[in-house]
């Protein structure tokens, strides 16, 4: 690769991080980010907007020949296809074929920005090497923007619980079945919102919404899951007892108008 084909296979991977971003923008405000009423809560607006904000900072730091920008970017993209790779049935091949010209790209975009510096080292007696800090920094924002979109991922694919409540569409389909299969809910069950406190699992403990009833269930120290319920209709009154932030759960207590019948249920206070 010479520097004019370098130059071209930035400029590409450039043009390939903006499309993708576009891309990602229409099907985010037509499917995902929405909730039912179509609007779009706080928490998922603040990360639709890091998400394209990634996407675009890199694509500009691609045609600007970065090679740190390019391989996050290259590395973001893996992490998708694994995650679309996870989904079930036939439209998960045709998503993951939707992204193999961008990996494409991308992976152009790194090789053509490693060897214009190389290029530009040899031929330029100007040119100033990266800084060691900066080379250290960049590596340590890689690993932990990898981290955080790895965890992502698996709150996105129900493998690790999620941090909001949900509504129950946006429960997934293993989720759901592990709560059947360990009778927290019926089979029938329709589920308006759910909520888990678990940190790598939704069977630590969480609280459930369904049509008529509030579900609390826990894990206890034996492993055993313990399954408490109060039917709406015999729900007296709910009382805050303690008002949760961004690192702590809000406390609420349900009380039934039936004697010594009463669920302390904690809720996500994001979205």
């Amino acid at each position: 690769m010479n520097r004019y084909e370098a130059i071209k296979a930035t400029k590409n991977g450039s043009i390939a991080g903006y499309v993708l971003g576009a891309l990602s923008l229409v099907v985010s405000l037509n499917s995902g980010y929405r909730n039912p009423g179509g609007s779009i809560g706080l928490s998922a607006g603040l990360s639709l907007a890091f998400y394209l904000g990634f996407i675009f900072v890199c694509a500009y730091g691609i045609s600007k020949k970065s090679r740190f920008a390019a391989i996050l970017l290259f590395v973001y993209l893996i992490f998708r296809v694994m995650s679309k790779g996870m989904e079930p049935g036939k439209a998960s091949g045709i998503r993951i074929g939707i992204f193999v010209p961008f990996i494409y790209f991308y992976g152009k975009a790194i090789q053509g920005a490693f060897v214009f510096h190389k290029i530009e080292k040899s031929e330029n007696p100007d040119y100033k090497t990266t800084p060691k800090w900066i080379l250290i920094t960049g590596v340590s924002i890689l690993i932990i923007v990898a981290a955080l979109i790895g965890i992502g991922t698996m709150v996105e694919k129900g493998v690790l619980p999620s941090l909001e409540v949900q509504i129950g569409t946006e429960i997934s389909q293993k989720n759901r079945d592990m709560l059947i299969s360990n009778s927290i809910i019926f089979k029938d069950d329709h589920i308006e919102y759910f909520y888990s406190m678990g940190l790598t699992s939704i069977l630590e403990g969480g609280s459930i919404l369904t049509e008529d009833r509030v579900i609390l269930y826990f894990m206890n120290e034996y492993k055993e899951i313990k399954v408490y319920e109060i039917y709406v209709n015999d729900i007296s009154s709910i009382e805050l007892i303690e008002m949760g932030n961004f690192l702590n759960d809000s406390i609420y207590m349900i009380n039934s108008n039936k004697l010594d019948a009463w669920l302390p249920i904690q809720l996500s206070t994001l979205d």
